[in-house]
């Protein structure tokens, strides 16, 4: 019973794939990659629905978890939020201090948006189900830093989903709880990851968006205050790294990093 909703998530993202994908090669959606060859750059649509067959049918049969219409409000709405990035971002504004310091000059872009309404719906999430304001305020960084990690990591094929399915397991092995939205959230990335590896898709930020929102979610649920606070040192650590140097030239640079970061990339 523990892992049905892993495999439920599974066929769920296969018949999502086979009647959404093709609907993604609209103009409106194609944009270049890093290899400048033109692919649907709003990947991530293929999850929600998945994600919604998913509970649907786990639903039915009985399972339930807890907070779960949190889970899909928020997922949803950072879906938008990323998918509004995805078609409308201006990337003249780059980095999380240059939106910041756009909106206090008065020019809110996407990528501000992106950032205040990650903040919100991690507070909203937080205020749900944390038991005091300090786990309030910690809970509230790690699933908004999580949620802007995973968009950071989206510059190449696959490195998005590889990082979160590391990060699924190990959670799921160490950690005090199964959540059972994180099992269906890798069960869906396993199956998409193949589409984005070989070029043929990008996930954007409204599917990297409901990656780190996922993770955030499951770790504050999933550890203890202690292990919380080492994990959101880590964040702060990481986004202070990337505010200066590159992540993609980081991993470039590390023989190990990428090696694991060209697996399975055509």
């Amino acid at each position: 019973m523990l892992y049905l909703p892993f495999i439920i998530s599974l066929f769920a993202m296969i018949i999502t794939w086979k009647f959404v994908f093709q609907i993604l090669d609209k103009s409106i959606c194609l944009r270049e990659n890093y290899k400048k060859d033109l692919v649907p750059a709003c990947g991530g649509i293929l999850f929600i629905p998945a994600i919604f067959l998913s509970f649907i049918v786990i639903t039915t049969i009985g399972i339930k978890e807890n907070n779960i219409y949190l889970f899909m409000i928020s997922i949803i709405i950072m879906s938008y939020i990323g998918l509004i990035d995805d078609l409308l971002g201006d990337r003249s504004v780059t980095g999380l201090k240059g939106h910041i310091r756009s909106m206090l000059h008065g020019k809110l872009t996407t990528g501000g948006l992106k950032a205040v309404m990650g903040f919100l719906v991690a507070l909203y999430l937080s205020i749900n189900i944390s038991k005091n304001i300090i786990n309030i305020i910690i809970n509230t960084l790690i699933i908004a830093l999580f949620t802007n990690f995973l968009n950071l990591l989206d510059l190449r094929p696959g490195r998005a989903g590889k990082v979160f399915i590391f990060l699924s397991f190990v959670f799921l092995i160490i950690g005090n709880a199964h959540p059972i939205f994180l099992m269906i959230m890798l069960g869906i990335v396993i199956i998409y990851l193949p589409l984005d590896l070989k070029g043929k898709i990008m996930m954007g930020d409204a599917g990297s968006n409901v990656l780190g929102l996922t993770i955030g979610i499951a770790s504050v649920i999933i550890f203890s205050f202690k292990i919380r606070i080492i994990i959101l040192i880590l964040l702060i650590l990481i986004h202070t790294l990337t505010e200066k140097y590159s992540l993609t030239k980081i991993i470039e640079k590390n023989k190990l990093l990428n090696y694991i970061d060209m697996i399975g990339r055509k």
